[in-house]
């Protein structure tokens, strides 16, 4: 849902573009106009407020035969035929209204820079905006707003003459309709897409999602998401989760939840149904205007776009809030001065690789409305100077809501090319290199009980072993298993670890490599339920080479433990070390029962009674993979963990 800002009426416009220009001047004098001229040029402005622009300029013209210095009727008849759609002779009566005196008429260079501009004529709208931009008493705004337009047209000038690649395809009538269809939202696996429609044109036109799925190669026919989000309010701009999961939008005017604006609602499937909306409050809805939500792939930061009528930077802006440990949201911060200008930005969408934001501005130098662009956030936290996405992407007209599936290159955007008006259709298209994002991997798979392939609803963590820190989070569908992360961007060593109650932990290891190409990893993840004699390899427990020293990589596992065993009081283990072949049998045993002892150590410091634990040294007589290989070696140096009772 994007924020409009609809017109004011004709009059008041008018009144204020004549009589609120500077009243100091030198050669032209209002009250020395005739009384005859004055009656014609009263009648125009009835004219006008009945939005009768033919009888306006007839008054006028006939004002100016009486007073051909008159300059607020040569400005009004600018006006006029500005409504009238004839730009060369509002210029040609703007020109005439400075020329017979600069100082009272002057601030109307900016409306002819701006003709001039709307004809495709940039390079003739620089020497207009130049002479606006050089009197003496313009206010600041006026000047930042000049200096906008200027920086605008040197930009279209240079993007017409250097247009980008773009080779957009709509993407066919299963999702397209005759109605406008658009603000997509991909997965990161590229298998669902859904997107707004809008049931029935006009004012009560009403705003639903509609959802379709990649199947054999194309997307299946778009079905309604249903009734339980879908209501008779409006309901658009939305993101999900990583894994489809959760789903963040905005509602407006919904009375039941005591909304007269535009809010962001939360639903989240549980058995496999959309639970009901709620709204996520304060302090991210106020009683301002928030939309367009973007949803982070690390599950803790949301993006959105905000009216902050009293902290703002001017008209809309993004915010962005962390997801905080208790579950709540932090105060929305401001992205600050160079994403957002003193006009609108909004359409923000986050890309996978959480570095990537692209969003929608006519504050920063474009084609003319709104313009699609990309900023990146640095080390420091502060963002990148806006790049615009170039011409043709971005046209005389608004673009919006453009998202960047996780191969980094691909984008969707809602378009009217081809049906023309505002009745838009979803297309794709790949992004110019200079302007993509950095392609993000994934990790998809299901959860499922060792014993009886029953789906389970497990959370999963994604740890890196070098810091400790839990980088990404899911949780496992309950109806079919199923999961799926995005990994981190760059190299590294990761623990995925999963618990559920009544099971014991899981745990794999992932060495994360750079790429250039985006890479699904599947994985099923079998779970061992909790019975005397279940038994589990810990895979992410590390000692010094030769020694029985944990490394600290090993926290995060054991920190698992330590929480199955306070959860199990009555549950007795015995920690198995084990080691390869290599070296004597008797160094083998000994170094292993080290190792069991200094992991039955750890737990005992954490607060599990040494009672509960037995350490068992196996050495190498129960390998489970070949010793033949180093990779084999590797998997039979391994703790392991049984349960006695």
């Amino acid at each position: 849902m994007t924020k409009t800002v609809k017109p004011f009426l004709m009059l008041a416009i008018f009144f204020v573009l004549c009589f609120g220009a500077n009243k100091a001047h030198a050669q032209y004098d209002p009250s020395k106009v005739s009384s005859k001229a004055k009656a014609q040029y009263q009648e125009a402005i009835s004219a006008v407020g009945l939005m009768q622009f033919a009888d306006a300029e007839k008054a006028l013209l006939k004002a100016i035969v009486l007073e051909p210095r008159y300059c607020d009727a040569w400005l009004l008849l600018g006006d006029v035929q500005r409504e009238e759609k004839k730009p060369s002779k509002a210029i040609e009566s703007y020109s005439k209204a400075i020329l017979i005196d600069e100082e009272y008429c002057g601030k109307r260079y900016r409306t002819i820079a701006e003709l001039y501009a709307a004809e495709d004529k940039c390079q003739e709208a620089l020497q207009p905006i130049d002479k606006y931009l050089a009197l003496s008493k313009l206010t600041s705004a006026e000047k930042i707003q000049g200096d906008h337009l200027k920086a605008s047209y040197e930009f279209r000038i240079a993007a017409l003459a250097n247009p980008v690649p773009f080779d957009p395809h709509n993407l066919g009538d299963s999702i397209n309709s005759r109605t406008r269809d658009y603000s997509p939202f991909i997965t990161p696996d590229g298998s669902t897409l859904l997107f707004n429609r809008l049931l029935n044109n006009g004012a009560a036109g009403n705003e639903d999602f509609y959802i379709s799925y990649f199947r054999d190669g194309n997307w299946t026919r778009a079905k309604n998401l249903g009734n339980i989000i879908n209501t008779d309010n409006n309901e658009g701009a939305q993101c999900m989760s990583v894994d489809g999961s959760y789903m963040f939008f905005t509602r407006c005017n919904d009375k039941r939840n005591m909304s007269s604006g535009c809010d962001l609602y939360l639903t989240y499937k549980e058995k496999g149904q959309w639970t009901i909306p709620t709204p996520l409050g304060p302090p991210i809805n106020t009683g301002d205007w928030e939309s367009q939500p973007s949803f982070s792939a690390d599950g803790r930061t949301l993006y959105f776009a905000a009216h902050r009528s009293k902290i703002g930077s001017g008209g809309a802006d993004i915010y962005m809030s962390q997801l905080q440990a208790d579950g709540k949201w932090s105060l929305p911060e401001n992205l600050g001065p160079t994403v957002n200008s003193m006009s609108d930005e909004n359409s923000p969408f986050i890309h996978p690789d959480g570095v990537t934001l692209y969003f929608a501005s006519n504050g920063h130098p474009g084609m003319g409305k709104m313009d699609l662009f990309v900023t990146r956030k640095q080390a420091d936290g502060s963002w990148s100077k806006p790049q615009n996405l170039g011409y043709p992407i971005n046209t005389k007209d608004d673009e919006t809501n453009l998202i960047v599936t996780a191969d980094g290159k691909t984008a969707y955007y809602a378009s009217s090319m081809g049906k023309g008006g505002n009745n838009l259709d979803i297309y794709t298209f790949q992004l110019n290199p200079e302007v993509q994002a950095k392609p993000v991997s994934y990790l998809k798979g299901k959860v499922l009980d060792k014993k009886t392939n029953k789906a389970l609803g497990a959370t999963l963590e994604l740890v890196n072993l070098n810091t400790g820190r839990v980088v990404r989070e899911a949780e496992s569908n309950n109806i079919d298993g199923e999961f799926m992360f995005c990994l981190p961007s760059g190299e590294g060593e990761y623990a995925i670890e999963a618990v559920m109650p009544g099971y014991l932990i899981y745990s794999s290891h992932m060495d994360v490599q750079s790429t250039e190409e985006n890479i699904a990893h599947n994985a099923d993840l079998l779970m061992e339920p909790i019975a005397v004699g279940a038994n589990i390899n810990l895979n992410n427990i590390y000692f010094a080479t030769a020694s029985a020293e944990l490394q600290k990589k090993s926290f995060s596992e054991l920190f698992l433990l330590v929480q199955l065993l306070k959860e199990n009081p009555n549950m007795k283990i015995e920690i198995g070390g084990h080691t390869d072949n290599t070296g004597t049998s008797e160094d083998n045993l000994n170094l292993s029962q080290q190792r069991a002892e200094s992991v039955v150590a750890f737990l005992k410091s954490k607060g599990i009674a040494e009672e509960r634990m037995k350490a068992k040294g196996y050495g190498e007589t129960v390998p489970i993979a070949s010793n033949e290989t180093e990779e084999g070696r590797s998997k039979n140096r391994r703790t392991s963990v049984r349960i006695l009772q």
